[in-house]
């Protein structure tokens, strides 16, 4: 029986712990539930180097297939195939999958933004309640055997009657607002479309009013994508304009941060604390100054991870090539001139 549709998994990991390691279980529930789809694995690593050679032999498993789930995918591959019209990534983040030619090219990019969001909002609730209650001084001391709270007690404060600015309201900027808000946040957003309310904001503004509202933020997050629009937009003069004593909570993407004024304002004691999940080069060098930082909750790019990830992830691929088959469009395909 020919396929109705042929689709190349082009998600492996050179780590077996790799965060994007697309499991075999994934495909073969899918393959179940499509028996009419051809499934086919790319072998080489997302992150391995390609030759023009390689490319030219590899990129005849594409020549013929009409969707990709890829995180990160050479163009040389794809580029002549004629059939190809989809790809779907299973991270929120698409920049290390778009390029020229697919910005171009008809083919419509879906990405898992809407799976990972609930996930990412817990786990900036987390920072944000560690950070106010003081939790990174009760580790250090916890694991130094150490009673006394008196040098960080003062320190101590409420969610409910504090300021955030949430910058990006996306999937996962617009449900922080909404759990925030619903914790006696007063949530002011912050997006391209200012126009556009979002549930739990009680202001909206665009970009170019942070200089007014940077001062009104006892906490700043970002939840930005990687465009050219957002790389560092939160440098040494931004963090000045924060009121002293506030916090930053970075959960979206690491280049919109400054991770070297955020280390230097930290040290200096003029903010409180961050707490950061995203980096600008992950891993985060051991050399960096974050890790030391006074105030500084580091995790490891974990904040989508659970243990239903992956089973969410298959079910969002189910209801999009469901529409696929059916000639339907894709449900909020990423917009590939703005990248997200």
């Amino acid at each position: 029986m020919t396929p109705r549709a042929r689709v190349v998994i082009a998600m492996r990991s050179a780590h077996p712990a790799g965060i994007w390691r697309w499991p075999d279980s994934a495909t073969e529930e899918l393959a179940r539930a499509f028996p009419e789809v051809e499934f086919r694995p790319y072998a080489r690593p997302m992150d391995a180097s390609l030759t023009d050679a390689e490319a030219a032999v590899e990129s005849a498993l594409f020549a013929d297939a009409d969707a990709a789930i890829a995180f990160r995918l050479d163009p040389r591959l794809y580029r002549n195939a004629a059939r190809l019209r989809w790809i779907h990534c299973p991270a929120a983040a698409v920049h290390q999958l778009l390029n020229p030619h697919l910005i171009a090219s008809p083919i419509v990019v879906t990405n898992g933004a809407a799976v990972h969001a609930p996930t990412v909002v817990e786990h900036g609730l987390a920072m944000m309640l560690a950070l106010a209650r003081g939790l990174p001084h009760a580790f250090a001391d916890q694991a130094a055997r150490r009673w006394q709270p008196h040098p960080w007690l003062g320190g101590l404060r409420r969610l409910a009657g504090s300021t955030a600015l949430v910058l990006g309201m996306g999937h996962i900027g617009s449900g922080l607002a909404a759990s925030l808000h619903a914790l006696g946040v007063y949530v002011i957003g912050v997006r391209q479309h200012p126009d556009r309310p979002v549930a739990g904001c009680s202001e909206m503004h665009p970009p170019a009013a942070l200089p007014q509202l940077l001062p009104r933020a006892d906490w700043l997050v970002l939840a930005l994508p990687a465009t050219s629009a957002t790389g560092r937009m939160i440098g040494a003069p931004q963090l000045a304009l924060l009121p002293p004593r506030a916090a930053v909570v970075s959960l979206g993407r690491g280049t919109a941060l400054d991770q070297a004024a955020l280390a230097a304002s930290l040290a200096s004691g003029r903010l409180s604390g961050a707490a950061l999940d995203v980096f600008e080069h992950e891993p985060l060098p051991a050399d960096s100054p974050l890790w030391s930082a006074p105030g500084c909750l580091i995790t490891p790019h974990v904040a989508a991870s659970a243990p239903d990830t992956w089973q969410r992830q298959t079910e969002l691929m189910a209801r999009h090539l469901r529409r696929f088959l059916a000639g339907q469009p894709l449900d909020a395909p990423v917009d590939k001139q703005r990248g997200y």
